[in-house]
């Protein structure tokens, strides 16, 4: 018996992904070749489904604030220079250094923590605003009128900035990294003891919390280095042209239009189908945030359920049980369904949470109480070290069993009615 989800829908996929690629090239968030790869993915589902049942929606975004080392960086430059001046500043007392240090060496982790850890707008206030946009295309039954459920397939048409240090450094990356937190934290131990021992009055204990020479060599200035210049390439969108990260996420969801379109016998009885490409995910999933503040009263009305695609590189299926660098817990039975379709479609899965880098769109869905996850078939560290947010990142990398893995999957689940 032959497949029903064929070769030929992968491989429509990917060609969308290629053109892409091709005419427009890389489109960070709030880009104007960010708008230019939304506007060939909406142009496909309009192909399939017509110009009336595809929506372009905007949406305000502050691209800088999520990955802007600036505001952590130039906290931990002067928590340095604060706690190294004591006593050495003429009409300054100790006292309001070694304050000063430890209010920076305080500050310096909050915009990771609160932006990237946690997934928070914090600092976006603060940054210049651009324009982003999403994509949606809706499909039915012919005939449906009544619509019960809900179910979305989505994938996000951005591309990040390049990773710095993993273009340059590969695996040392990590080591790099690990330095980073090392570094944070060596800083807020010495700015500490050095309070200590201006409170207790005890010349020996200031002396020992403060910086020498040998931790301002490691951790302390390898970390400013590593925050300072941890991405580049933002400007004329970028140098990252985003084929698995993730525009073959978006390009599968046109694909399952496609095929839906051209055989709505599978699609279940009073439900909608929507494909969403979301726009500035990598500025703080910011689109699919902004969809469900909008859409909130109808998403939670329609019993809906999203199914995301994340990073389409490796034949095994990653189904998430958490997200946001593990911080946000996704529905069990939401998992549970897409097991179970999974396993009738005969393709390799593994169910896991996110792990540290991690966020994808379907966190502000489980924010929001929502039933949602995410399937992300990529391969850590291999596949991170290759080519994740790096110039390397183009349709070449892509391979046809991923992508029919997760159409398999994706089908097995839509049939079934998210059950």
């Amino acid at each position: 018996m032959p497949e029903v989800i064929a070769n030929n829908d992968a491989r429509y996929a990917y060609d969308i992904v290629k053109t892409i690629c091709t005419e427009v090239g890389p489109g960070s968030p709030g880009s104007s070749q960010e708008r230019e790869r939304a506007a060939i993915i909406k142009k496909e589902l309009e192909s399939h489904l017509g110009t009336g049942n595809v929506a372009v929606e905007e949406f305000t975004v502050a691209p800088a604030a999520f990955l802007s080392p600036y505001p952590g960086a130039f906290s931990m430059i002067l928590a340095v220079l604060l706690n190294i001046s004591i006593g050495r500043l003429a009409g300054v007392s100790p006292w309001l250094t070694s304050i000063a240090a430890l209010v920076f060496s305080i500050a310096s982790p909050l915009p990771f923590i609160f932006e990237f850890y946690l997934g928070l707008e914090l600092i976006d206030p603060f940054f210049k605003k651009k324009q982003s946009v999403n994509v949606i295309g809706t499909l039915r039954r012919p005939g449906t009128k009544n619509v019960k459920r809900l179910l979305i397939l989505s994938g996000h048409h951005d591309s990040a900035p390049e990773n710095t240090w993993l273009r340059l450094l590969g695996y040392g990356f990590f080591f790099l990294t690990t330095t980073y937190f090392i570094g944070l934290v060596t800083m807020l131990v010495m700015s500490i003891i050095q309070l200590a021992g201006v409170i207790t009055g005890n010349a020996d204990l200031v002396r020992t919390g403060t910086l020498g020479w040998v931790l301002l060599a490691y951790p302390i200035v390898p970390s400013i280095i590593f925050a300072l210049f941890s991405t580049r390439g933002r400007k004329n969108g970028g140098t990252v042209p985003g084929a698995v990260d993730n525009l073959a996420a978006s390009a599968l969801a046109v694909a399952m239009c496609r095929f839906l379109v051209n055989n709505p016998s599978y699609i279940p009885a009073d439900t909608e189908i929507r494909f969403v490409s979301f726009g500035s995910e990598e500025a703080g999933l910011r689109g699919s945030r902004r969809y469900v503040e909008r859409h909130l009263d109808e998403l939670k009305r329609l019993d809906t359920r999203l199914l995301n695609f994340e990073m389409v590189a490796h034949p095994q299926i990653a189904i998430l049980t958490s997200d946001v660098n593990g911080t946000m817990k996704h529905s069990p039975e939401m998992v549970k369904t897409v097991v179970a379709a999974a396993q009738r479609a005969g393709v390799p899965y593994k169910v896991r949470s996110a792990y540290i880098g991690v966020g994808t769109d379907a966190a502000p869905f489980s924010r929001a109480g929502l039933k949602a996850t995410t399937l992300l078939p990529f391969k850590v560290p291999q596949q991170q070290v290759a080519f994740y947010h790096q110039k390397w990142d183009g349709p070449e990398v892509l391979t046809m069993e991923p992508l029919l893995n997760v159409l398999k999957l994706s089908f097995e689940w839509v049939r079934n009615g998210g059950e």
